[in-house]
């Protein structure tokens, strides 16, 4: 059985949402998150001696503004705690399929979902990191009877997610859509995984953010990039990739995924 773990990243500011899937086995997340545990507790064990703030767990936009429970720390401090985490990803080979899109590129050929694009990005996203992790993944010779669960960080999209995830386990197009198990929401109180998650959604956000300014990559995703354990894609998708799926949608598909996407269609 493997088990994905998923979690969104994107501001107001760029308009770009990320949703990213970190996957593995349940031996390889078992001690990942141990690994993970100890670097969040020897670093709260220093703060707490040094009578600072201690963290109870990793937030990536936090730590890497260095607010909140990251608050008053020094960006050499930042470094060492990240390159600890980023040495749980070398210990413990994930997979990881990621996708990023602009909300106002989605909202041009979808011009019915501009009052709030954001369950349909969230729809279209799901449906592009199960696809890959369904058609490359699970059909590699040595997981032929391996099965895929997710896991999704808890938030406003659960239902939507939910729904959308079931359309795929439906879908006779999708290969392996059998071994889609299902989607379960939950919080990082009650899932460690969904940590790194976050570290890996908001990384590649960045990414984007950067591919589009025609910036450098940051240098936590180089050094992710360069780790041979990190294995998957980051994916920008533009504005044609859109205008495709609008031009497949037949009249009852496209009222499924605006019903999913809770579009509601004014009438003409």
């Amino acid at each position: 059985m493997f088990t994905g773990y998923i979690d969104d990243s994107g501001s107001e500011q760029s308009h770009l949402l990320t949703l990213s899937c970190l996957v593995g086995h349940g031996s390889q997340t078992f001690w990942f998150e141990i690994e993970w545990n100890r670097c969040l507790e020897k670093k709260s064990k220093e703060l707490k001696a040094q009578g600072r703030q201690t963290i109870s767990r990793y937030h990536a936009k936090d730590c890497s503004s260095r607010v909140r429970e990251f608050g008053g720390w020094t960006v050499e401090e930042q470094i060492q705690f990240t390159t600890c985490l980023l040495r749980v990803f070398r210990l413990y080979p994930l997979a990881v399929a990621s996708y990023t899109l602009n909300l106002q590129d989605l909202v041009l050929e979808f011009p019915e979902a501009k009052d709030n694009p954001r369950p349909l990005a969230h729809v279209l996203l799901l449906n592009h990191v199960v696809r890959f992790l369904a058609e490359s993944l699970l059909s590699l010779e040595k997981y032929s009877s391996d099965r895929l669960a997710l896991v999704h960080d808890r938030g406003a999209y659960n239902g939507v997610l939910a729904e959308a995830f079931r359309h795929l386990q439906e879908d006779e197009t999708l290969l392996n859509r059998e071994r889609l198990v299902s989607i379960t929401s939950l919080g990082w109180e009650d899932c460690v995984m969904l940590q790194p998650a976050d570290l890996v959604a908001y990384e590649n956000f960045k990414a984007a953010e950067r591919e589009t300014a025609a910036h450098k990559r940051r240098k936590t995703l180089e050094l992710l990039l360069d780790l041979k354990s990190f294995n998957g894609r980051g994916v920008l998708l533009k504005r044609e990739a859109f205008a495709d799926i609008r031009r497949k949608l037949d009249d009852h598909s496209k009222k499924m995924l605006f019903k999913n996407a809770r579009i509601q269609q004014r009438p003409k």
